[in-house]
């Protein structure tokens, strides 16, 4: 029997905090705890930087909104001015991520509309279809839909994606005038 309670307590507060230290990814589920502020569904590590943090998310959503009928609620999202709080979050090199539909982290560099707009399309991605749908989908598809649809100003990206970025572009256009959640159902 105390055998088993070792294991329960080992399950309810190691496991977790070994995942928190451990994948620091998972930290932007309580991001609060690893020094941001937080008011609404917006994160910061810098408190001058929030109005900025909010127009470009309010202009990222909009955009894709009004261009592409993706209707986005209010993900929890992470903006890191500073390369501590880059790190804390695990973003390494990448300009941002998201997880799943839970949150998403967005580093220094990723404070441009392209790269807000392409984690609201990952961030709906999951919303709409799932998130293992979405580490598991056609790469083209679910990579070249982020890359096309949030108008990245690159005029090429680093193989594969710019061929994801087309495949999806012919795609899309095969599918003009359907609206793109009731296209999706052949892909995924």
């Amino acid at each position: 029997m105390k055998y088993i309670k070792l294991v329960l307590i080992s399950l309810i507060v190691v496991v977790p905090a070994l995942a928190f230290a451990l994948y620091k990814p998972i930290r932007v589920l309580i991001p609060e705890t690893f020094g941001v502020s937080c008011e609404q569904n917006v994160c910061v590590d810098d408190s001058s930087q929030r109005k900025y943090a909010v127009a470009l998310l309010k202009y990222s959503k909009e955009t894709l909104r009004a261009q592409y009928g993706l209707n986005l609620d209010k993900p929890n999202i992470i903006f890191c001015s500073t390369e501590k709080c880059k790190n804390i979050f695990g973003l390494g090199k990448k300009a941002a991520f998201s997880l799943g539909s839970f949150s998403i982290a967005i580093a220094p560099r990723g404070w441009k509309e392209h790269y807000v707009a392409h984690e609201l399309i990952h961030y709906w991605q999951a919303e709409n279809f799932g998130s293992l749908t979405r580490l598991n989908g056609e790469p083209w598809f679910i990579e070249g839909m982020a890359y096309a649809l949030s108008n990245d100003p690159r005029k090429k990206l680093h193989e594969p994606f710019e061929s994801y970025r087309n495949r999806f572009t012919e795609w899309h256009h095969l599918h003009a005038g359907i609206p793109l959640i009731e296209s999706v159902d052949e892909v995924l």
